[in-house]
């Protein structure tokens, strides 16, 4: 009996044992992986489908070129196909594990097909897409989290280097040029990062690490949150600080022309469609170039290759992005980023070549609709932890995707070799930063750009000196001074003071300033922390105000950020001034000057404002929504010897508008109010920059002369469109015309003025009104346009003779 149970469990053991073996020969997965490359330049070749025996399983390469297959079966045939290279078809042996394989480019290039209305096969596709772009949007989601590794690489493009001559050839410094680039590159910077979001729009990017090589304290960080962060499902994509029409987007199959390269079957009964696209002929708005590849899985972009349809600006730049499901939601996965910049050259012997830059994001540990908690995010949407610059070689290891290549290693030792015992990287990158900002660092000092060096119309040239502290000499307090000569004026404006900063997350700070300086006449300024001579909406206060009073000040401040969209301002200052030129009510009242002691309090409002927190402070990232400012200015008879009471109001709204296809419009409403014991010197001067200058200043009245009109209260409106380039089509690279169109309008009146028929201004009260235009980009460089327009007035202010009712302008922008 012992027998028969033994006999019959071993049987049931082989019977176990023979199904189990049975499900591990049906469960064998086999597989397949390897790297793509050009066979042109060898470089990684992304997005390329992979499709194995007949159609029956199929992916894409990365980004890196990789890419990694399992099936069921025997792995027997492999093909790779990708628009613009020649497809290739391989057998393979069945226990192949690896293939590494190079496409050649198609020596043909693509050329614009024409299709009549409703026969084009890409169109359903790209109608596919738009049916789905809000579900397969990562921002439709509740909340979602991911890990982030970033890698910018600087190098030279030296794609033609060698190939005119060969390297024995070539000199010696060449071959050591040569040398050096084909084992790294120049510079090489890392971030690791968590990034946090919740419906409708909170995000929050938590930078766990920065690493540059060369530098000993970081503080210029590099961060690809805008690269890894660009979005092919909204209205426009962002690229480099620039809007572009998306191609997925509405009306866009009037705009773009798409074609259907190719369609790959990948299994379960899904396809992979490959569209090109790019604008159609002879369109003139800001579009795209590229490739996308389409999954009929969720109707889903799987990936994209794009660049500008026209390059412009300081750089070029191409973006490759990869998207992959993660829980059962298509979400960006991996992105390159190459910039060129042609105006950066680096000469060896007679030969220039360009600089370089490609920066690669990888996201990792993917979670869709995670349990976050709404104090997680605030109005810091990037924050870089204080210990960031500071993490230690295990951090990067668990952090990075992958790790170093020889190359990269091979660059950092080459940049840390070659500032080892220095600081050279720190100070070059941190004078770029300061570059700017419009300072020159020296030390623990900066030398202010701007009061080196000045124009104004009514105080003639500038020539001085301006330096303050900065962080070499302390975190907390800033020194600073000034002093300089105004030509026109005959007289130095100079000054200084102290600032403390209490609280640099706040931007919490407290300053004491005294000057002795020329000041405008009826100012309506105060909505900027700052101002710059190359920033052109800052021409109206440099180059046009009446600054024909002078004045002693001493001046006492503090400013800081509060209940998250407001930032406050307040000041008490005891100023004499004394008038250089006099405007009154009747000849009797005539003022030339007086002692004043004003208090100010001042708020910003700009909803949703996105700032960069770092252990140097806070930087604002803009709103998408208006920028508010209110002033509210008061003076006290007999505090500090005060002669004056009366009360200012002022206020600004500015707002830019982007509209796909018709360019950029910017609304700017101000209005003020003083009291009627205001003296007309400290009233409002609107300002007008019809003078023999004649450069464009938006937010001026074009065609209104300087002290044409003072108001104790008045409104004015400031419209203007830039089109953009979208009017004109032009392949030079220096003429490329943009039309502003400009409407201003203005009212405003001094009820006290009307009985007082002897004054010697104006007042506003019937309206004025001017309408022109400015083209910019007559002349266009790298970092400066230049151009023209003219401004015609009309109504109840309109001159008589036609002709003197035009103003002839000049304009020039800067960009940087």
């Amino acid at each position: 009996m012992k027998s028969y149970c033994r006999m019959r469990s071993l049987r049931f053991l082989l019977l176990a044992l023979f199904a189990l073996s049975a499900e591990i020969l049906c469960a064998q997965r086999f597989s397949l992986n390897g790297k793509i490359t050009d066979g042109r330049n060898r470089q990684p070749l992304a997005f390329v489908n992979v499709v194995i025996n007949e159609g029956q399983s199929g992916c894409m390469s990365d980004i890196n070129g990789k890419y990694a297959i399992t099936a069921d079966e025997p792995i027997l045939k492999v093909r790779f196909s990708s628009i613009g290279y020649e497809t290739k078809e391989l057998v393979l042996q069945p226990d192949t594990k690896q293939c590494n394989i190079t496409l050649s480019p198609l020596t043909v290039q693509l050329q614009e097909v024409t299709v009549e209305a409703g026969e084009n096969p890409a169109h359903r596709i790209i109608d596919s897409l738009m049916a789905h772009r809000k579900a397969n949007h990562p921002n439709s989601l509740g909340s979602y989290r991911y890990q982030v590794y970033d890698q910018m690489v600087f190098t030279i493009d030296s794609s033609d280097f060698g190939r005119a001559t060969s390297i024995s050839e070539t000199s010696s410094k060449l071959k050591m040029f040569d040398s050096i680039l084909r084992k790294n590159d120049f510079m090489v910077m890392e971030t690791a990062s968590e990034v946090l979001f919740m419906s409708p729009d909170k995000k929050r990017q938590n930078v766990l690490g920065t690493k540059i090589a060369g530098m000993k304290d970081p503080t210029f960080i590099y961060l690809a949150n805008s690269l890894q962060s660009v979005s092919f499902y909204d209205e426009s994509v962002n690229i480099a600080g620039q809007d572009y029409v998306n191609p997925i987007s509405r009306d866009s199959k009037r705009h773009y022309f798409f074609a259907l390269e190719a369609v790959e079957p990948i299994g379960q009964g899904d396809s992979i469609y490959m569209i090109s696209f790019h604008p159609r002929q002879g369109s003139t708005f800001k579009g795209l170039r590229g490739t996308m590849s389409v999954n009929s899985d969720g109707w889903a972009l799987q990936s994209v290759k794009a660049s500008p349809n026209e390059a412009e600006g300081l750089f070029t730049v191409g973006i490759q992005q990869l998207y992959e499901k993660a829980e059962s939601h298509w979400f960006p996965k991996q992105l390159n980023i190459l910039l060129k910049f042609p105006g950066i050259l680096m000469e060896v012997d007679g030969q220039r070549f360009p600089m370089a830059a490609i920066g690669k994001s990888y996201l990792s540990d993917i979670e869709i609709n995670p349990e976050l908690d709404r104090k997680q995010f605030s109005s810091i949407e990037i924050n870089v932890e204080r210990e960031a610059s500071y993490r230690t070689d295990e951090f990067w290891t668990a952090h990075r995707i992958d790790s170093l290549t020889e190359r990269v290693k091979a660059t950092y030792l080459f940049v840390d070799s070659l500032t080892a015992g220095s600081d050279i990287l720190d100070r070059t990158m941190n004078l770029t930063s300061k570059l700017m900002e419009g300072s020159i660092p020296v030390g623990p000092v900066n030398l202010d750009i701007d009061n080196i060096i000045n124009v104004s119309a009514t105080r003639g040239f500038y020539f001085g000196l301006g330096l303050s502290t900065n962080e070499r000499f302390s975190r907390f307090v800033s020194l600073n001074g000034f002093g300089g000569y105004w030509t026109r004026l005959h007289s130095a404006d100079y000054g200084g003071g102290i600032s403390l900063n209490l609280n640099p997350q706040r931007q919490m700070t407290l300053s004491a300033r005294v000057a002795h300086r020329s000041v405008p006449i009826g100012e309506f300024r105060g909505f900027q922390e700052s101002y710059s001579t190359l920033s052109e909406n800052d021409y109206k206060y440099i180059l046009y105000e009446n600054a024909l009073a002078r004045q002693n000040s001493a001046t006492l401040s503090f400013a800081t950020r509060f209940a998250q969209h407001f930032k406050a301002f307040l000041s008490l200052q005891s100023a004499h001034k004394r008038y250089l030129q006099h405007y009154y009510l009747h000849p009797s009242d005539s003022l030339t000057g007086g002692l004043f002691a004003e208090a100010e309090v001042k708020i910003r409002f700009a909803y949703k404002e996105k700032f960069l927190s770092t252990p140097q402070g806070l930087r604002s990232l803009g709103t998408v929504y208006p920028e508010v400012w209110l002033i509210y200015q008061r003076a006290f008879p007999g505090l500090l010897g005060s002669q004056f009471s009366y009360d200012r109001i002022k206020f600004q709204a500015t707002q830019n508008i982007y509209t796909p296809y018709m360019g950029v419009a910017k609304i700017m409403l101000q209005a003020g109010y003083a009291s009627e014991s205001c003296p007309v010197m400290e009233t409002f001067d609107l300002i007008g920059s019809n003078t023999h200058i004649s450069l464009y200043a938006p937010g001026s009245f074009s065609t209104m002369r300087p002290n044409e009109f003072f108001c104790d209260r008045f409104v004015a409106l400031f419209l203007s469109h830039n089109f953009s380039g979208m009017l004109w089509k032009t392949h030079s690279t220096w003429f490329k015309p943009e039309l502003t169109l400009v409407t201003n309008l203005g009212w405003g009146d001094m009820p006290r003025a009307s009985a007082c028929p002897d004054k010697n201004f104006k007042t506003m009260e019937k309206g004025f009104f001017e309408s022109g235009f400015v083209v910019k980009g007559l002349l266009n460089l790298s970092t400066m346009k230049l151009g023209a327009g003219v401004f015609y007035r009309y109504g109840a202010y309109a001159s008589d003779r036609v002709w003197d009712n035009f103003a002839l302008k000049w304009c020039a922008s800067f960009s940087f």
